[in-house]
């Protein structure tokens, strides 16, 4: 019945169903005991910590996890890959809580573990290597933190599990929740020490750093919502002048009025970027920008460029 009880749990928690989950596992825990030691106990107390932290219940998440922990290294012993995966859930827990410091302890924990079962390159380790980064953007203490930037977007490339890099980072939902509990100096420093790594890292005109401006944008807006409030993230927390997708042509036209046409092209050049990713080369809004970006190579007397991107547009459209 054990098994029985564990399966519909686990099938619960893999559609969503955290309630119901979170239900399941404590009848099956029941079944042993609720003070057994027995390894299956652990396996559903895992389960439960993962239904909680799906139900934003962070304290009782930390406590089962903790307490699968505990079993786990009487049975197993130390070290062991379900310690791993506990420490693991424990870091979450605690990142949710606003406990950055025992988050990174835990982080640490279960990366050596981790790391030491399934490899260097295995995906879980890259993730748990992205929530020490995570972690490393918002204090900055971290000597070797663009290495293992670097090192979780190779991974990321390699086997992509998100749709976008700064969601494999868990970046959005980490400024989220420090907007929402007004701890703005933490929020702006992690966005600043984000941007400034994706500039040095993948160069100026890449996509994850608008990916991020839209995503804070996004957030200050749904969450703040006054227009003072995003003044003042305007002014004191953006580092490219691009806030969304939306403004590249109002900020593009904004640089050309102010004489810097080198960021004015490193705007063109990143929405048509961005335009050739979602809409297709031969899109309308492909050559919508083209034509901007041949105006501006015009205005600063760079024609041969500007005539070989008029026979483009002139033969692909």
């Amino acid at each position: 019945m054990i098994d029985n009880l564990q399966a519909m749990a686990d099938s619960a928690l893999a559609r969503g169903l955290y309630d119901e989950a979170a239900g399941l596992y404590r009848r099956a825990i029941e079944r042993y005991g609720n003070s057994s030691d027995e390894p299956v106990v652990a396996d559903c107390l895992r389960g439960t910590a993962r239904a909680d932290l799906g139900r934003g219940r962070f304290v009782e998440a930390e406590r089962a996890a903790n307490r699968a922990l505990a079993i786990d290294e009487d049975y197993w012993g130390g070290g062991c890959a379900q310690v791993g995966e506990s420490y693991f859930l424990m870091g979450e827990a605690a990142r949710f809580q606003g406990a950055l410091g025992r988050a990174e302890f835990f982080y640490l924990e279960a990366f050596t573990v981790k790391r030491a079962h399934l490899g260097e390159d295995h995906i879980d380790v890259v993730w748990l290597r992205a929530r020490i980064a995570l972690l490393g953007l918002i204090h900055g203490l971290y000597p070797d933190l663009d290495q293992i930037l670097i090192h979780c977007y190779e991974g990321y490339r390699h086997q992509p599990p998100t749709s976008e890099f700064i969601e494999f980072l868990d970046l959005p939902q980490m400024l989220r929740m420090l907007v929402q509990e007004r701890r703005q100096a933490e929020a702006d420093n992690l966005y600043r020490n984000a941007m400034s790594r994706f500039e040095h890292l993948l160069g100026y005109n890449n996509i994850e750093s608008a990916n991020l401006a839209r995503s804070y944008g996004h957030i200050h807006r749904e969450l703040l919502g006054s227009a003072a409030a995003l003044t003042s993230w305007h002014k004191h927390v953006v580092t490219t002048g691009i806030v969304n997708e939306e403004n590249f042509e109002r900020q593009a036209k904004d640089f050309i009025a102010a004489r810097q046409y080198d960021r004015a092209e490193s705007v063109y050049l990143l929405h048509l970027r961005i335009a050739r990713e979602r809409w297709g080369e031969t899109s309308p809004a492909v050559r919508h920008i083209l034509m901007n970006y041949s105006t501006l190579l015009r205005q600063i007397e760079r024609h041969a460029e500007a005539d070989a991107i008029e026979r483009n547009v002139i033969k692909n459209f």
